[in-house]
């Protein structure tokens, strides 16, 4: 725990309603002021900012400072040592007063009525997650791709119900507000490389939330950049590891959260999913040397510690099994995620019915 003296400003605000925790860490400065200005400039006041400097080298820390002396609802953390987004969320949970948390990244955009539409939306529900359509832009704001969630809402007390849940949840955290009773308990795992831990939590929250609700609402503006702590920095047998660390926990988490049926054939198949990630990082390694060892390394995992684990998922499994057997490593990869895709438990006219209706 953070000693108090490290925390520059507190915010003054009593009862907020949406804690917004955002990790700051060698992010460009034009992208932090357009972040701080958009989770400032919510069309509901009753918001707190929780930034994270993360150890950053640069001028974020200052930048955080000043912006903080301007408005009370916002609290900077500086860490004396770097943690990686995982723990700085961390930090910023132990602060958190919002009755609904939203995790940020410092780099985004959030639509000026994000926190009031889903706010509104969790309490008309009862909901403990909300989860909204989403953008994808690079740097000049340029439309890359979108995320497209229908309106839904989902009791996980109902098995087919908590199998849509599974289905229609998207990993990223920034598309999502939790409600802070459900998640008060849960920290955020570092894993070997930065990679894994977003996932991790989003299933732990889904196991002990109760009611799960999308929206075709578009509220976020997630941006690609070189400098982003998402771009395909090459850490090698690291990336494998925790691949390979995090599908474990994942599937042992659900194993003990939720026992059923449903359950299992979701962590089978989003182990296997992950197994096809795994497989497209190797291909697209630009040494060849590295990326034998990377696929020796994977194919021993793959064939000792994923495959007779498969119960449930047997098609998915029998089909990977032929890939593997008869393509060479840059083939692989897109053969499987083509078969994820059509096995995804989630049915075409679905996605097909939030695509037409996503806004």
């Amino acid at each position: 725990m953070l000693k108090e003296s490290e925390v520059v400003h507190r915010t003054g605000m009593k009862n907020p309603l949406v804690s917004i925790i955002v990790p700051v860490f060698k992010t460009p400065i034009p992208l932090l002021k357009r972040f701080l200005n958009s989770a400032l400039g919510q069309s509901i006041s009753q918001v707190e900012l929780i930034a994270v400097d993360d150890a950053s080298p640069d001028m974020c820390p200052q930048v955080l400072d000043a912006w903080s002396t301007k408005d009370a609802r916002m609290t900077v953390i500086h860490r004396t040592e770097n943690g990686r987004a995982g723990m700085a969320r961390n930090d910023g949970l132990e602060r958190a007063r919002g009755s609904y948390v939203l995790f940020a990244d410092a780099d985004d955009i959030l639509q000026p009525d994000m926190c009031e539409t889903l706010y509104k939306l969790a309490l008309d529900q009862e909901a403990d997650i909300v989860a909204c359509s989403y953008s994808i832009r690079n740097q000049n704001m340029d439309l890359v791709s979108r995320g497209h969630l229908s309106d839904c809402k989902l009791d996980l007390t109902v098995s087919l119900q908590r199998a849509m849940a599974y289905r229609n949840m998207n990993y990223a955290l920034w598309n999502k507000i939790f409600r802070y009773k459900t998640i008060a308990n849960l920290r955020f795992e570092q894993f070997e490389a930065n990679i894994g831990e977003d996932t991790l939590f989003n299933v732990a929250a889904l196991c002990q939330a109760k009611i799960f609700v999308t929206t075709t609402y578009c509220g976020y503006n997630f941006t690609i950049h070189n400098k982003s702590a998402t771009g395909r920095v090459k850490k090698g047998v690291q990336y494998i590891r925790t691949l390979e660390t995090s599908n474990d926990k994942i599937r042992k988490l659900i194993s003990e959260k939720d026992g059923s049926v449903v359950g299992k054939r979701f962590a089978e198949h989003l182990s296997l999913k992950r197994f096809a990630t795994g497989c497209a990082y190797i291909a697209d390694y630009p040494q060849k040397k590295e990326r034998d060892r990377l696929w020796s390394f994977w194919y021993c995992y793959f064939k000792e510690r994923l495959m007779p684990k498969i119960e449930t998922r047997i098609l998915l499994a029998f089909w990977f099994r032929i890939m593997v057997s008869i393509l060479n490593t840059p083939k692989i990869y897109r053969m499987m995620l083509i078969f994820v895709s059509l096995t995804e438990p989630l049915s075409v006219i679905q996605r097909l019915k939030m695509r037409l209706s996503s806004k």
